[in-house]
């Protein structure tokens, strides 16, 4: 037979009860926060990294394209971008002027089979929508260059004053350059 004492030691003191305190759920909570963020930083940096070499790509063909288009005419095509107000300084046209140059001559002609290869499904937006822009020798050493306005869609020309004229210097870190990479 059982004493009174044993019996009472037997039980425990409290029942047990099933369920999370309120710091236990915050803590899940911050912890499934932080994994989220991790998550989305992560998955934001690989489409941008998509982005750019897509664009990268793009730029890699039309350069391409500009090169056989120098070996056929022994010069590049002259498309002249001024950013300024008093000319045209749509980067639609003057990728639109440069298609048409590296286009240009007659079906099967030399430029026509120089280019034709490289030109095939060749686009003049970048990744992110926006149209490219060709400076026939904005590049290192004074050589064509493909420039793409990057994720803000701007191209950051900044204006430099030597004696009545003004030079264009390009400063933007966003912008994607084919004679960068």
């Amino acid at each position: 037979m059982r004493t009174r004492h044993e019996t009472h030691a037997a039980r425990p003191a409290h029942p047990s009860r099933w369920g999370f305190t309120l710091v236990e759920l915050l803590l899940v909570m911050f912890i499934l926060s932080v994994l989220v963020g991790l998550i989305v930083g992560v998955s934001w940096y690989v489409i941008e990294q998509g982005r750019k070499q897509e664009t990268l790509s793009n730029q890699k063909k039309l350069m391409a394209a500009i090169d056989a288009y120098r070996k056929v005419t022994g010069n590049v095509p002259n498309v002249v971008y001024k950013p300024d107000l008093t000319s045209a300084s749509d980067p639609n046209q003057v990728m639109g002027l440069l298609l048409t140059t590296l286009s240009t001559g007659s079906p099967n002609g030399p430029i026509d089979r120089a280019t034709r290869p490289f030109l095939d499904g060749v686009s003049t937006l970048d990744a992110y929508g926006k149209s490219m822009l060709y400076l026939y020798d904005g590049g290192v050493g004074g050589k064509p260059v493909i420039v793409s306005a990057g994720p803000d869609g701007v191209f950051g020309f900044e204006k430099e004053y030597k004696g009545n004229s003004i030079l264009q210097k390009q400063y933007q870190k966003d912008n994607i350059r084919s004679d960068m990479n």
